[in-house]
């Protein structure tokens, strides 16, 4: 533990020692900074990923059915189907992906303007709770939601958080200006849309067998074609 006396007249407190893998230093001013903020030495960080599961089931994109009795959704959890493309008859707007050898899937495509209305009240809503605690939400960034990593990397990166150009600084960032609060909004959407609910709208495979099935690509898109000419009288 050494005590030191700066040129600038503040004094600092450097702990070293096997259990820092980093030298820990504590300045009076930046004590004093924190205190004039209502703010203590050590920000908790909020559990992410567990937040993030949570608000899986709260959004209101699965039915009660698909939620599991550990309250998080089931393996087998689908989007509901008020949220698949349609098209003007009626039936499913299904996209095709090519599996090679001439063979081809089809599987949902969702309507993501609709999705997003549906779940921003959610996330707005998760983000003033982070936000009645600035400390906390300062710590959420810095380890998790700048990164934008899955939770798999989010692991290997705790260690080393504070160090990239995107991390904010307790003294200098707090209280947090509005620009960066709506930056916070923003990425914390961004950060549940890709690494928790992107999942559920990626390949998703058709509930119906027949549409499920794997066709030769050529002969579907022979048949949409004519399926065009027919919706259009231009046969």
């Amino acid at each position: 533990v050494f005590l030191d006396l700066l040129a600038d007249g503040t004094q600092q407190i450097v702990f070293i020692g096997p259990g820092f893998e980093t030298p820990l230093v504590i300045n009076n001013s930046a004590l004093k900074s924190l205190q004039k903020i209502d703010t203590s030495l050590i920000a908790s960080t909020p559990n992410i990923n567990k937040d993030m599961l949570r608000l899986l089931t709260e959004i209101g994109l699965f039915s009660k059915e698909m939620i599991g009795e550990d309250g998080e959704l089931t393996s087998a959890a689908k989007i509901t189907e008020e949220y698949v493309m349609m098209n003007t008859d009626g039936s499913v707007d299904y996209e095709i992906i090519d599996l090679g050898n001439g063979k081809g899937r089809n599987v949902f495509k969702y309507d993501m303007d609709k999705i997003e209305k549906k779940v921003t009240p959610f996330i707005n809503a998760e983000v003033a709770g982070l936000m009645s605690s600035e400390q906390d939400a300062v710590a959420a960034w810095n380890v998790y939601i700048s990164k934008g990593t899955s939770e798999g990397e989010d692991a290997q990166m705790v260690q080393d958080a504070n160090a990239g150009s995107s991390s904010w600084s307790y003294e200098e960032d707090l209280p947090l200006q509005q620009d960066k609060k709506v930056l916070f909004e923003t990425k914390y959407k961004e950060y549940f849309m890709n690494n928790y609910l992107k999942q559920f709208i990626t390949n998703q495979f058709p509930t119906v067998k027949e549409d499920a099935a794997v066709f030769d690509l050529a002969e579907a898109k022979k048949a949409k074609a004519q399926k065009f000419l027919d919706d259009n009288n231009l046969n």
